[in-house]
């Protein structure tokens, strides 16, 4: 068994040696889209503005609200692989198209005598159609320092998610640490607002495009990046995908939640000078091709921390797309060819990379955490 330190969190040997590396002026700025044909393609699908959480509940949202509210639930090692995860059952009212709006409420809080140590995934997943799509990815807090009573809110507009939550909804979790004690964990409570309203436009298409949890490469959920001989680009992983979008589709989006993890020591071939600690501490881009022609913007996998909340450990360290004890920096796409009845193509492509590692499961190994799902919409006539 690897220890917390392998990912997901930072290990009391790693600690001393990140604050002496990770200084963010010495980390360049990640790479510009791939020349040639981006200028062809002009912004076939283009980044929204649309935040990736709220730290105050939204204003100004009308109409009846009806609660669905989860227990706490511990976040503790649960085991490898899917079948392990933490599962569970939430009743809905049995009639989604009632609701133009649902508001996930997600409170992180402390277990007995408080929270676990380590900054830890945590992923909450629902189900659907016999398949599992990530709602919210979110990363535990360097607890150590916490008592019994700490509690952070977020809040998360998952109104595209509304025919997934009705009737009795399965929920399972991930959480990535080994830190759990009987004494001190964390735990997340869910709560779902669902406002009732005249919808201006209704989701009715869902397809993954990637899923590292379920199609990872590594063991932990994720895809392994640099390792000779498991490309991050090959079938299964980050290669192109074909989908035959279905007529009616007016709007089409998609759901990009990308994270990097570990601190491999390798080298970028096209990026001189960049140092290691990928993929935790190491800016990034990824370029997206439609219908096999390169975007003209590229998507970034790279956040600042240096506002975050106090905390022990490497809290302030900017990260690749999270920062300790807050949500992922989920971003939201949309096409400007929604491909109604017609065949799309996507491909996320990212730069070279050489690990050090020998195995995807070593120690430290540069992994990336990938969850793209589309989502089709039409607008009432």
């Amino acid at each position: 068994m690897k220890t917390v330190s392998t990912l997901f969190g930072i290990g009391l040997a790693t600690v001393a040696a990140l604050f002496a590396s990770c200084n963010k002026d010495s980390i360049l700025e990640p790479p510009a889209p791939e020349a040639g044909a981006a200028g062809a393609s002009g912004a076939a699908v283009t980044q929204l503005a649309r935040p990736a959480w709220y730290d105050t509940y939204p204003s100004g949202i009308t109409g009846k609200k009806t609660s669905v509210k989860s227990e706490a639930v511990k976040l503790e090692f649960y085991g490898w692989g899917e079948s392990t995860d933490k599962q569970f059952t939430l009743d809905f009212p049995d009639n989604s198209t009632l609701y133009n709006r649902a508001i996930l409420t997600y409170r992180m809080g402390a277990w007995n005598q408080g929270p676990s140590s380590y900054d830890n995934v945590t992923m909450i997943m629902v189900k659907y159609d016999n398949e599992w799509y990530e709602l919210v990815r979110a990363f535990t807090p360097y607890g150590n320092s916490f008592g019994s009573n700490w509690e952070r809110y977020y809040y998360f507009d998952v109104t595209e998610y509304l025919p997934m939550l009705q009737g009795a909804t399965d929920f399972k979790v991930y959480y990535g640490g080994f830190d759990a004690t009987s004494t001190r964990a964390h735990t997340v409570t869910l709560t779902f607002d669902l406002y009732e309203g005249t919808r201006t436009r209704s989701p009715m298409y869902f397809a993954k495009v990637y899923d590292s949890s379920r199609d990872g490469n590594s063991g932990y959920r994720a895809f392994a990046y640099g390792v000779a001989n498991n490309d991050i680009e090959a079938e299964g992983r980050l290669c192109s995908k074909s989908f035959q979008i279905p007529e009616g589709v007016d709007e089409l989006e998609m759901r990009v939640a990308i994270s990097g993890h570990g601190h491999d020591q390798g080298t970028f071939p096209d990026r001189p000078g960049v140092r290691g600690n990928c993929a935790e501490f190491v800016s990034n881009t990824f370029n997206i091709k439609v219908d096999g022609v390169v975007n003209s913007t590229a998507g970034n996998i790279w956040t600042t921390c240096g506002n975050n909340y106090s905390q022990a450990g490497t809290c302030y360290y900017d990260r690749a797309n999270w920062c300790p004890g807050n949500p992922l920096m989920t971003q939201y796409w949309q096409f400007a060819d929604p491909h109604a009845g017609k065949t799309l193509t996507v491909d996320f492509d990212l730069p070279s990379f050489i690990s050090t590692k020998t195995a995807v499961n070593a120690e430290g190994a540069a992994q990336y955490i990938v969850e793209v799902d589309l989502v089709g919409y039409k607008i009432p006539k």
